[in-house]
């Protein structure tokens, strides 16, 4: 069984949202680089704010794990060549800040093989059940040290 784990349930809405902030981050640009007024850094400010903004915000949300059953692997876009066998899976550390706020998920094998899952706390959980129901020897821990 293949389950898909995506950042957001509209991957077409974000695509457009992305691509409507950096077209307004290009625009607010070249304004800035057109005009000689006394709020040239507010555009400059702004340009940047919405492109990098759209960017970082699309890298987070575009993000999909894929859970294969069958072939015993779990992947992200950063290891379709090489994926994690869920087999050979040690720990799944729950990465959280000193005040106990969910940063990512980070999956080890007995080997070098690693993955840092960065989801929604809920979405962390779900995949966690679900590699333990194919392979129980899988430890849990949290780290609190970020």
């Amino acid at each position: 069984m293949k389950t898909v784990y995506a950042n957001t349930e509209h991957p077409g809405l974000v695509k457009w949202s992305i691509g409507i902030a950096i077209a307004l981050g290009i625009f607010l640009y070249i304004l800035y680089i057109s005009l000689e007024d006394k709020y040239k850094l507010l555009l400059y400010i702004a340009a940047f704010s919405f492109l990098y903004g759209g960017m970082f915000i699309g890298f987070y949300k575009l993000r999909v794990y894929e859970v294969n059953e069958e072939e015993d692997t779990i992947t992200d876009y950063k290891n379709k060549k090489y994926p994690l066998h869920i087999s050979n899976l040690t720990t799944a550390t729950y990465k959280e800040s000193k005040k106990g706020r969910f940063r990512s998920l980070f999956l080890h094998d007995a080997g070098t093989g690693f993955m840092d899952i960065r989801t929604s706390k809920e979405k962390a959980d779900k995949i966690v059940a679900q590699l333990l129901s194919v392979n129980p020897a899988i430890e849990v821990k949290h780290a609190n040290y970020l």
